[in-house]
Order: C-alpha cells, then sequence, then structure tokens
C-alpha cells in the first residue's frame, strides 16, 4: 500500500477519469435496466447478463484469456492429483 498522499493521488485521477466518461460512453442507461427487466419477466436468459459492447469485449477477452491458460496446463494438470486407485 502507498502512502496516504498517493493514495490521495489515485482517489483524485480515479475520480478525473470517471468524470471524463460522463457523457461519452457507448451505452445507453436506460436500456440496461430494461433488458435486464425484460430477461427476468421472460424467465429466459442468462445467469450473468452482460451489458454493452465493450464490456462484451471485455468479458470476451477475459475467456480467452482463461481457454488459453486451460489449454496450456491442460497436460500437467493432471499428473498433480493422486494416483487412481482400483
Amino acid at each position: 500500500m502507498g502512502t496516504v498522499r498517493d493514495d490521495d493521488a489515485f482517489v483524485r485521477e480515479t475520480v478525473d477519469n470517471h468524470l471524463e466518461l460522463h457523457g461519452s460512453r457507448h451505452g445507453n442507461p436506460a436500456k440496461g435496466p430494461e433488458t435486464i427487466i425484460n430477461r427476468a419477466v421472460s424467465g429466459r436468459g442468462p445467469m450473468r447478463q452482460i451489458l454493452g459492447s465493450d464490456s462484451h469485449a471485455c468479458a470476451t477477452a477475459k475467456v480467452q484469456a482463461l481457454q488459453a491458460n486451460l489449454d496450456a496446463t491442460a497436460e500437467t494438470a493432471p499428473t498433480t492429483g493422486f494416483p487412481a486407485t482400483t
């Protein structure tokens, strides 16, 4: 953890970044709740609703990174368990 001054600067920078986003986001804030309500009322839909193309892109990148990690450990992961008993 940084010093109090470092933390204050971080908080100020975070707030400033947030304020710069106001009015420049891709998504329509009215459509998110409407989508959630419609999905809930219909009884269909995913467990976790992703809203916005930017969020979808971030989630897709995360899934791809996780898949790459799974692929990279697919050979070694099974070798770390106890031997199967018969």
